[in-house]
């Protein structure tokens, strides 16, 4: 039986950059994963990336990987919404700089695809890491420990288990942990475009009836692409030849970037909102999207899955570096107790911003562009919208702040 202090289930983003967090310090890992991505090198970019806030970039700069990716990302110097729902209504146009609040950019827009290869590179080199490249089957939770067993017929033994394995987590349904579930009438279309004009470090989101349109700058004349619609359409546009999906998405931007080519994708998925009851269990903890998943409006997911990862990465060094054992109650109970309030502010504040966002009846959608406006005019109000929606301050503990773990 093998002997580790943290077993992590699932190498995405959250449980690879947990496992590279407690490696620096120490602290044995394994980690289940069975599919590894290609190595960084060979990797390839897909329609889907992520913007990360200063904060989460904060929590990425501290494993060591952001000089490897950078070059391939760009900064967001500017948020942009768009409401040109009312057919015969004045487009409302409002602009959040980052220069507003003091800061050079918000955030960076990053290839996903990219950011996994590099945490898993880093990941496979940490001598306190090992790697299973497959999956686990059972598990059983005991007072002192848990105990893992694996497809390879490996057993594992560890003081606490992590389900970082999605929205579909078995560690999560096998706890008995329940979920919170909102299934929208959305798909959400990925995509890679280029086009013409500059997009000067602008990220645009539209606001209409089937939900948002957002254009998120890439390095040179490149974006990504986020086109949320009711499924009936989405399977229309992508049943489009390769000319008519350009063509769409050109309308569908306003022109604002000029002639658009497809670059990668498109593709396609449906949208829900599901947050855990429970974050915890015997043994066990739960992050990112085994923990919430949220619509891709305003780009809270990943941000919120690293906000986890930090504060777990935190209250298990402590503990450790106290003698304590980082699988008891008491310390899962703090994380619990300490991610509550950011994942229920957010899981929820999004799911309603996107029902007001996606609505289409004329009182909801006058009620929107009226707050748009009312955003735009007052300077104090629109300050406190971006330090709040884009760079929160709840749950900021050492790591976001861009302190040593």
């Amino acid at each position: 039986m093998r002997q580790t202090d943290i077993l992590i289930v699932g190498g995405g983003v959250g449980g690879l950059t947990l496992a590279v967090l407690l490696a620096d310090v120490g602290i044995s890992v394994d980690l289940i994963e069975p599919y590894p991505p290609e190595p960084l090198k060979k990797t390839k970019i897909t329609g889907r990336t992520v913007a990360l806030m200063e904060g989460s970039l904060n929590v990425i700069r501290a494993c060591g990987v952001w000089d490897s990716i950078k070059d391939r990302t760009c900064p967001m110097q500017a948020m942009r919404i768009l409401d040109d729902s009312m057919r015969k209504g004045q487009t409302i146009d409002t602009e959040f700089s980052a220069s507003n609040i003091g800061m050079t950019q918000f955030g960076y827009n990053i290839p996903n695809s990219l950011l996994r290869a590099a945490l898993y590179e880093k990941a496979a080199k940490a001598k306190t890491i090992k790697i299973h490249n497959c999956a686990s089957t059972e598990f059983e939770q005991h007072k002192g420990h848990i105990v893992a067993h694996l497809e390879n017929d490996a057993t594992i033994r560890a003081a606490l288990m992590v389900g970082a394995d999605g929205r579909n987590s078995r560690v999560r349904e096998k706890s008995g942990i329940a979920v919170w579930k909102q299934n929208y009438n959305q798909k959400a279309i990925t995509c890679v475009i280029n086009h013409s004009r500059a997009h000067n470090n602008t990220a645009t989101e539209f606001h209409r009836a089937g939900g948002p349109f957002a254009l998120v700058p890439l390095p040179g004349n490149q974006s990504s692409v986020v086109w949320v619609e009711t499924p009936e359409h989405a399977d229309e546009l992508l049943r489009l030849k390769k000319h008519e999906f350009e063509q769409a998405l050109q309308k569908n931007a306003n022109d604002i970037l000029g002639g658009v080519t497809l670059e990668i994708g498109p593709e396609a998925w449906p949208l829900c909102s599901i947050k855990a009851k429970k974050l915890i269990a015997p043994r066990i903890a739960l992050i990112a999207e085994a923990a919430h998943v949220m619509s891709p409006i305003t780009a809270q997911g990943l941000n919120l899955s690293l906000r986890d990862v930090a504060a777990l990465a935190e209250i298990i060094t402590d503990a450790k570096r106290l003698g304590i054992d980082p699988g008891s109650a008491t310390i899962l109970n703090k994380y619990q107790k300490r991610r509550s309030m950011d994942i229920n502010t957010r899981v929820f504040g999004v799911d309603g911003m996107n029902r007001l966002v996606s609505h289409d009846a004329s009182i909801v959608q006058s009620l929107r562009r009226y707050g748009l406006k009312t955003v735009e005019r007052a300077a104090p109000l629109k300050r406190f919208a971006m330090r709040h929606g884009l760079a929160p301050s709840i749950d900021a503990g050492r790591l976001v702040k861009g302190e040593a773990l």
